[in-house]
């Protein structure tokens, strides 16, 4: 029935049939219910399923939480025009009690810039090729910006009759309350109007009511209107199963039809795209149709793809895709048997030479040594292996007996002092230090030698003294034992004087 929306609603023995002339924009049907979008020059769709054009250029709130006096989110978004262009300068997202901030070239919380990918309060902030992506998981909805014309809200089925905005109320029911209240047609100019942010010093104009009639079916163009019917009916068959295309062949002749370009190409790209991207929400497959038009450029060796997984595996990351519970959507993936280099950034790579990163970056097969541990960079992971570190000792016994580090023992007679040992650090971590000994004759027995004190040198600024009476002195200063520092401890057992 052409130009009527009918409802039937049964209760017990009595049917009641409402029927109501409408004409002003068409129904999609709610495969993708917990999606709204705008897109375009003016073009909007509810969470319901409702397609229909309000071209205002203020601030608007596109979705929010209104269940109760204490919402959990907000979504809003400028509208503006830029040479002929209507763009989305910002969106303003509240959530809780915290505000961010999103436009072209930074993201903002409360305030203070963040850098990309942003992770904080249980939401999640990251860009691609194509869009900046904020998702807060706890609250239950995400959004997207391809940073041009087109948003798109997704929220959880906790929000059913609990929204408003322009995404309309998500009662399931298409038109009411959205366009139909109390049994009156609101117009969507009348309708997009009342979600207006009046901010202080804003002069944005409000569109006037008869700037929708020249939106109406009728007023387009049969040649506009078949050039895309034709396009459409071409190749889109798995998309037109999920999604009625009528509402976005009426918004895209809109677009060609207004649009100054002498080319009609480039005209249709903004709702092309973004019916693709409802049929991917829907489950279809969308055609690879930008090869005739509307082209991507993909950065490094990536590959455009229609509709795909947007997980991305990396050479840190090389699981991501088998984990992903996004859904499917246009972008730049890397061909099927690589994975992006997120290391040294060469774009998309075979696994096997995925690097690896610790103190610098190791090409695959090279091996990192820390202490006990050999680790060896295979396609991105670390492989390793321990092993125990051989324990050197080195000796002075009865003052003229000595124990080198590699085992050799020798008798030596002395009187002055000498450097046992002088150690520096190979990994940066254990500390330098030098060992000293004062040998000399001993008082009972003066043809035989005597250990009378230990200095040892920790770096090059702590100086400890021990002396044969069992003085300890730390930088000249006696100790009293036990002594315990951060990093040092000092303690005396029966016959020995342990450090």
């Amino acid at each position: 029935m052409d130009g009527f929306l009918v409802f039937i609603l049964c209760r017990e023995n009595i049917s009641i049939i409402y029927i109501f002339l409408f004409n002003f924009f068409f129904l999609v049907r709610n495969h993708v219910n917990n999606i709204c979008s705008t897109w375009g020059t003016q073009h909007f769709k509810t969470f319901d399923g409702d397609v229909y054009q309000f071209p205002g250029l203020c601030e608007y709130n596109l979705a929010k939480d209104c269940h109760g006096s204490d919402p959990k989110f907000s979504v809003n978004v400028k509208r503006e025009e830029n040479d002929g262009n209507i763009a989305i300068s910002y969106i303003s997202i509240t959530i809780n009690e915290n505000a961010f901030y999103l436009n072209k070239s930074h993201v903002t919380e409360n305030s203070k810039l963040v850098s990309l990918p942003h992770y904080s309060r249980g939401v999640k902030v990251e860009e691609s090729a194509f869009y900046i992506s904020f998702q807060a998981s706890r609250v239950g909805i995400t959004v997207m910006w391809n940073r041009e014309d087109a948003v798109m809200v997704e929220v959880s089925n906790n929000y059913r009759n609990k929204t408003c905005g322009l995404c309309g109320d998500f009662n399931g029911v298409p038109v009411y309350d959205e366009f139909i209240a109390n049994g009156f047609k609101i117009s969507p100019i009348e309708f997009g109007n009342s979600h207006k942010i009046h901010l202080p010093n804003d002069d944005c104009k409000d569109p006037y009511e008869d700037e929708d009639e020249s939106w109406k079916p009728g007023n387009v163009s049969s040649s506009c209107k078949n050039f895309v019917k034709a396009f459409l009916s071409k190749s889109w068959s798995s998309c037109n199963e999920q999604i009625d295309p009528e509402a976005y062949i009426h918004a895209c002749a809109i677009d060609m039809c207004a649009c100054n370009n002498s080319t009609n190409d480039s005209c249709v790209c903004s709702t092309m795209s973004e019916f693709s991207r409802q049929c991917s929400h829907a489950g279809g497959q969308p055609p690879d149709w930008r090869s005739q038009l509307c082209a991507k450029q993909c950065p490094y060796n990536m590959r455009y793809e229609e509709s795909a997984f947007p997980c991305v595996d990396t050479c840190t990351h090389q699981e991501t895709r088998l984990m992903c519970e996004d859904h499917k959507i246009d972008g730049c993936f890397c061909p099927d048997g690589t994975v992006f280099d997120d290391i040294s950034e060469r774009g998309c790579i075979p696994r096997s030479e995925c690097q690896c990163k610790h103190d610098r970056i190791y090409n695959s097969g090279e091996v990192y040594r820390q202490e006990n541990t050999n680790c060896t960079c295979s396609k991105g992971k670390w492989e390793c292996d321990s092993f125990e570190t051989p324990v050197a000792t080195c000796a002075v016994e009865e003052g003229s007996h000595f124990t080198t580090f590699d085992g050799t023992a020798y008798t030596f007679h002395g009187n002055c002092r000498y450097t046992l040992a002088n150690v520096e650090s190979k990994d940066g971590t254990s500390p330098n230090f030098t060992i000293r000994a004062l040998l000399e004759p001993c008082a009972q027995q003066k043809y035989d030698t005597c250990l009378k004190a230990l200095k040892l040198h920790l770096h090059d600024d702590h100086v400890l003294m021990f002396t044969s009476d069992g003085t300890v002195q730390h930088d000249q200063k006696i100790l009293t034992l036990p002594y315990f520092s951060g990093t040092e401890t000092i303690k005396k057992t029966h016959f020995t004087m342990l450090f």
